[in-house]
């Protein structure tokens, strides 16, 4: 290794984990529904630190995987993995950065799933106007339930451009499903997020 840059891939504060599996989404919705809500006493969550993303440079990277297991009821489903942000711990709600294609998951039951993501930081700044940091995120997803031919999915990049980069921004991970059961389940088992450079 040349460690030609000075600088080397680092595990964020909160970057790996969960110490136990969060809770499943498995309620009866069609709304986002978070997948990082962790047990009294056995929650983390990752985020990226403030001032992380530097003034005055462009191409810093956040890259990371969400690994999880998801079920889907007998009648014709799909899901939508998210990957947000949220100046606030455990929220519900967050800002969205990527987001996979809705995936078939019709009679899946305990299928494994993958989503792989980048931020790229274009410009850094303060504050929540539509010019402080510039973030483009971009997503894979695979899911592959044994029985059928594993599904491999590109999120089409998404930009976002209200982040401040001098608070912590905490990553949320959701589900949607497109139709509510109480068949429909998907857990987040592991993640690690990593600052490249």
């Amino acid at each position: 290794m040349s460690f030609y840059s000075g600088t080397q891939a680092e595990v964020l504060p909160g970057g790996s984990g969960p110490p136990s599996n969060y809770a499943a989404a498995a309620a009866n919705l069609t709304g986002a529904q978070n997948l990082m809500t962790g047990a009294s006493g056995d929650y983390v969550q990752p985020y990226i630190p403030a001032f992380f993303f530097q003034m005055g440079r462009t191409g810093q990277l956040v890259t990371g995987r969400l690994n999880g297991v998801i079920s889907g009821q007998g009648s014709a489903t799909t899901a939508v993995i998210t990957l947000g942000y949220n100046s606030s711990s455990n929220a519900v709600g967050s800002t969205p950065l990527v987001s996979s294609p809705a995936i078939t998951v019709t009679s899946f039951s305990g299928a494994g799933w993958q989503f792989d993501f980048t931020i790229l930081c274009r410009s850094a700044g303060y504050g929540t106007s539509a010019t402080s940091t510039s973030l483009l995120s971009s997503a894979t997803m695979a899911v592959n339930n044994g029985t059928t031919a594993g599904i491999v999915t590109v999120a089409p990049p998404n930009s976002v451009t209200a982040l401040d980069c001098s608070v912590n921004n905490w990553l949320v991970a959701s589900v949607t499903f497109s139709a509510g059961s109480t068949s429909n389940s998907c857990t987040l088992e592991s993640y690690y997020v990593c600052g490249m450079n």
